[in-house]
């Protein structure tokens, strides 16, 4: 039995999202593996494999070094990150029965956070974000930018 990383490129065509669907796009048009676009980003193969496969948002930081590399439009790319956050922020209220929403126990993460970067401000930036969102998808695509530069205000406030 042979082990080791197998040769040649994936030809596995399922869709992990707007993001994953993007990047891995853009990575297989340009002929680069995993283990290139890691290098140009400073970060490990696994967890380029986890953003391309929907387990993971793209880091706000990251975001300008993997556009330029891959030259990806970077409103394209902010629009399917802000659209994989929302999915990854969305523990954050759930709901159960008749009873509408509910809240979620704050992760420990949060508790410990002071300041701007408090749980109750990131839970009322996360439905900010939410909201443009729904209005983002349901726009034209000419009113697209419109949206991506409200929630790039929203996520800088």
């Amino acid at each position: 039995m042979k082990r080791g990383r197998p040769k040649g490129r994936s030809r596995d065509s399922r869709s992990f999202g707007p993001l994953g669907d993007l990047i891995r796009k853009f990575r297989l048009d340009k002929g680069l593996g995993l283990s290139d676009v890691a290098k140009a980003c400073q970060c490990s193969v696994q967890f380029i494999s986890n953003i391309e496969h929907g387990r993971a948002p793209l880091p706000w930081e990251k975001v300008g070094p993997l556009s330029n590399y891959l030259k990806i439009p970077v409103e394209e790319l902010q629009a399917a990150n802000l659209a994989i956050r929302s999915d990854f922020k969305s523990f954050v209220k759930t709901t159960k029965g008749k009873g509408g929403p509910k809240s979620v126990k704050t992760p420990g993460i949060l508790l410990g956070m002071t300041g701007a970067a408090s749980a109750g401000a990131m839970t009322a930036k996360d439905a900010a974000l939410q909201e443009i969102l729904q209005k983002y998808q349901a726009a034209t695509l000419a009113n697209r930018k419109k949206f991506v530069k409200e929630a790039l205000k929203t996520l800088a406030s």
